[in-house]
């Protein structure tokens, strides 16, 4: 994979994520990049009105939101997956629109952050998404998920405890951290589990997976 030259000034937001994309080796077609974009500028939007994200401006948002959601693609398994406590739909919008052969299911618990969700999908045509206004602890229902991931979880035992039913055997939960993980707060979990070091172009900051596969 070709190197951006990381001393090169970057101009705008979409230069950026079209670098950011070609850096993570991703094959997205012109109309993806486009919807990703169209949700980069809805999210500041709604920004000014609800509390979506401490981020503000284009540049931030692209590459501590979108490149970074995007650097966990290809660890995704499976067709349907699990966002937990999906907030501004990271990562499962970004995977709903980049994997429209997937099928996304966002929960979260706060009604306003399901309002934006739900138009963000409206105004994308996301057909493969289910956005559900729930807490996860709360959710009754029989749906068996491949994979199910989220972003804001710190408690990963209580990730796994309270989603674990929803999991399908051999399936996998995938945890996004912001930095490495400590192998103190890896110990409660009895199960096969790898942690994953991501690197997130033009962010210089840690990024990993805790990938746990279900017995």
């Amino acid at each position: 994979m070709n190197q951006v030259n990381r001393n090169q000034k970057l101009h705008d937001a979409e230069e950026t994520l079209h670098l950011g994309v070609k850096e993570l080796g991703l094959n997205l077609e012109p109309k993806i990049i486009n919807k990703l974009l169209i949700y980069k500028d809805l999210l500041i939007k709604w920004n000014k009105k609800i509390n979506l994200t401490a981020l503000r401006d284009d540049m931030s948002i692209t590459t501590h939101h979108l490149l970074d959601c995007l650097a966990i693609l290809k660890y995704i398994k499976g067709e349907k997956i699990l966002d937990v406590g999906s907030g501004a739909g990271l990562p499962g919008l970004i995977i709903a629109i980049c994997e429209p052969s997937k099928q996304v299911t966002l929960i979260d618990k706060v009604e306003k952050k399901i309002s934006f969700l739900r138009q963000v999908c409206i105004e994308l045509d996301l057909k493969n998404t289910e956005v559900i206004h729930a807490r996860i602890e709360a959710l009754d229902r029989q749906d068996y998920f491949d994979t199910v991931i989220s972003r804001a979880f710190s408690d990963l035992d209580n990730f796994i405890f309270l989603t674990k039913k929803f999991l399908k055997n051999s399936g996998y939960w995938l945890a996004m951290k912001g930095k490495k993980v400590a192998g103190n707060k890896l110990l409660p979990i009895q199960l096969e589990h790898t942690v994953i070091d991501i690197m997130v172009p033009f962010l210089n900051a840690e990024r990993c997976i805790v990938m746990i596969k279900k017995n």
